[in-house]
């Protein structure tokens, strides 16, 4: 199976350094990833390799979810592999200097499992992907400019 990627971006006005230590601290997770209310870190969390444990809960339900870090380069980049749930999906986040502000790109990666999980998944393209950035990056304006 080909992999399905879904990109987003827009501007934060913060500075590039600002938003990538918010990104990166899971401490702060729940303060502008949306639905996160929880979070178990990994003793050392600013590591590629280093997982952690993540608890999202909106009006239907309740997960836990499992993540690997895979990339950590900053301030530009910063990304995870889920290991539960939906296994081997990616979410990278690409940081870019933009004058006063920051441009923050985020890409989603699946490869489906098989060819039922690709076909839902093009009967159900993540509906709320965009509106789901679009709250992640609300989220994040709020949080660094107050």
């Amino acid at each position: 199976m080909r992999p399905t990627s879904l990109t987003y971006s827009g501007a934060v006005g913060a500075p590039i350094e600002e938003v990538f230590a918010l990104l990166t601290d899971p401490n702060r997770f729940p303060e502008w990833l949306p639905y996160c209310h929880a979070v178990k870190p990994a003793l050392r969390p600013n590591r590629k390799g280093e997982r952690h444990r993540l608890m999202f809960q909106n009006a239907k339900r309740k997960t836990t979810v499992e993540i690997e870090i895979i990339e950590f380069t900053p301030p530009t980049g910063y990304g995870w592999v889920e290991l539960q749930h939906r296994a081997g999906a990616k979410t990278f986040f690409k940081l870019q200097f933009a004058g006063g502000a920051t441009l923050v790109s985020m890409k989603h990666v699946w490869t489906p499992p098989t060819w039922r999980a690709w076909l839902l998944g093009q009967l159900y393209r993540r509906r709320g992907a965009h509106r789901m950035f679009d709250g992640l990056l609300q989220n994040l304006r709020k949080v660094l400019t107050h």
